[in-house]
């Protein structure tokens, strides 16, 4: 017997299983995940080694679990792993139920307090009671008013200190009665998840030369993301815009991310890779089927759903690894992708697991702005200013809220829509009043031209007034709109300003929106008629007019 077990003992030994302690090196974050790479070294012998990654996060994928590392080794096999363990231990719940015990004793004495103060409120009260009645032997007792005068004071002052008391008491006896249920729903949790899972990896390395060992364990897990947000600072007088691209990173994993190398990725991989695909769309003529007095259970074939298939690709087995080299860190930088950009942030950087927003700086770019004003004198009288820029960074932006500061002044908060490389936006700077806005509503009039005229006219003018107050030349659109038909009765024309075709100071477009383009002088101001006619038959009502 002792020769067949012998050789199985002596493969048990030449593997030795090394639990070993990690840090996580590096993380991607992406818009719901986040990728992890923990690094470790060990000192190992020649021949079969198991390396073990312990404690690893809840929301891990499995799938996603792959081993690299550098040294004179062989990678052999990664395996996934769960282990139960104890969560809670009796020393733990004999803790809760003590303290639970504190508690009620605590709570039995205030309530043998409140009933000793109720039972003085009745003492004082059967004391007033006796001295308040008549009977036939005290019909005749002269009453002394300053006798009466102390005792109603005393009455009046103990039963509000009582009072008071037993407020205070109950109030005690609130806060007891939620830290009750506090410690009774740590003890029925307590009971309810005793054990736990744990995850674990262990990496099978078959080791050539004896000497250290550097092996990175990387894994996706769910729940991180990122949101960008931005500060744009205007220099009206440079004419410039400085740009900082942030990000608030948020991450509830479990484990703290300690100094490590942050990317931020645009990548979405919650998207399929590859576009859904059509099927033939059927309709038909629908014939409604009589009502059945009653149905029997068809015995025909059962029908399958379709299934897709997924295909797995399976880790790479095997590589050989060479010797090991220093890491360097690189400055922040953007990488771009066929399909996505990289945000490699500079430095080291710390992110809590505790779902609050921690802010790291993507990069500060400046650029050349030009500016414009822009009013809506229908609906607001007021010039709105905007600056136009070109991104001109290797930095897309994506889309994100905004702090808008003018000449080191925060005016508003703004959004920014997704900007690409080389692409041009505006954003809004908010009101400036030295340019005047008036609109002015002239008259609305009936024009007929005769007893047999089938059709009603109305003409409805306008005049905007634009005065420029600044002390430099400007530039400034003015919008405002036509009606637009939707009955071919009803007929909308232009009669000021005159129009024919699209021009640089006038513009219309297929929603009939005006536009108007001005760059008035110093203290000049612009008068803008705006007139137009809506005919239609006699006796209609027409809705929006």
């Amino acid at each position: 017997m002792k020769k067949i077990f012998l050789p199985l003992l002596l493969v048990l030994v030449l593997v030795s299983l090394n639990a070993v302690e990690s840090k996580i090196t590096s993380v991607t974050v992406y818009s719901d995940r986040a990728q992890i790479t923990r690094s470790a070294t060990t000192y190992l012998t020649k021949g079969e080694h198991k390396i073990l990654f312990d404690e690893l996060p809840q929301s891990i994928e499995q799938n996603s679990i792959q081993a690299n590392g550098k040294g004179n080794a062989i990678l052999r096999d990664v395996t996934f792993k769960t282990e139960q363990f104890a969560q809670i231990t009796d020393e733990t719940k004999k803790a809760l139920n003590d303290e639970l015990l504190e508690l009620q004793d605590k709570k039995n004495t205030l309530s043998d307090k409140k009933k000793q103060a109720l039972d003085e409120k009745g003492v004082v009260k059967s004391i007033l009671i006796k001295l308040t009645s008549t009977t036939e032997k005290t019909e005749n007792v002269e009453l002394d008013p300053e006798k009466w005068i102390k005792m109603v004071e005393f009455y009046r002052s103990k039963h509000e200190s009582l009072d008071k008391e037993i407020r205070e008491t109950d109030k005690f006896v609130r806060d007891i009665n939620a830290e009750i249920d506090k410690i009774k729903r740590e003890i029925r949790e307590a009971g309810q998840q005793a054990y736990k899972y744990k995850n674990m990896v262990e990496v099978l390395v078959d080791v050539q030369k004896e000497g250290n060992l550097k092996l990175d364990l990387s894994y996706i897990v769910y729940g991180p993301s990122w949101r960008p947000v931005y500060d744009l600072r205007v220099d009206s007088q440079e004419k410039t815009m400085n740009l900082t691209y942030k990000s608030n990173i948020f991450q509830t994993t479990g484990e703290d991310w300690i100094n490590v190398d942050l990317k931020l990725s645009t990548a979405k991989p919650n998207i399929s890779a590859q576009p859904p695909e059509l099927y033939p769309h059927y309709i038909s003529i629908y014939y409604p089927q009589p009502a059945r007095v009653q149905s029997k259970m068809s015995k025909g074939k059962p029908s399958y759903s379709n299934q897709m298939a997924f295909d797995i690709e399976e880790m790479s087995a095997g590589a050989s690894l060479d010797e090991l080299e220093d890491i360097a860190h690189s400055a922040s930088t953007v990488e771009s992708g066929a399909t996505s950009v990289v945000f490699d942030i500079d430095g080291s950087n710390t992110i809590k697991s505790d779902n609050e927003p921690h802010l790291v700086t993507i990069t500060i770019q400046e650029f050349a702005a030009g500016f414009r004003y822009s009013t809506i004198p229908k609906h607001s009288q007021y010039a709105y200013l905007k600056a136009k820029v070109k991104n001109e960074s290797d930095y897309p932006f994506l889309p994100g809220d905004t702090n808008i500061f003018l000449d080191n002044n925060f005016v508003a908060n703004s959004y920014l829509k997704a900007v690409a490389p080389t692409e041009e936006f505006w954003t809004f700077l908010g009101v400036d009043e030295s340019i005047k806005i008036e609109y002015k509503f002239v008259k609305k009039f009936d024009e007929t031209g005769g007893l047999f005229v089938e059709k009603n006219k109305k003409i409805f003018e306008y005049l905007i007034k634009i005065t420029n107050n600044k002390k430099t030349q400007e530039e400034i659109v003015v919008w405002d709109q036509l009606p637009i038909s939707q009955n071919e009765k009803i007929k909308v024309k232009l009669i000021d300003p005159t129009y024919k075709e699209d021009t640089e100071i006038l513009k219309i477009n297929e929603h009939k929106y005006i536009e108007w383009f001005f760059e008035p002088k110093p203290g000049e101001e612009i008068l803008i008629p705006f007139k137009y006619s809506v005919e239609y038959p006699i006796g209609a009502q027409i809705d929006g007019l």
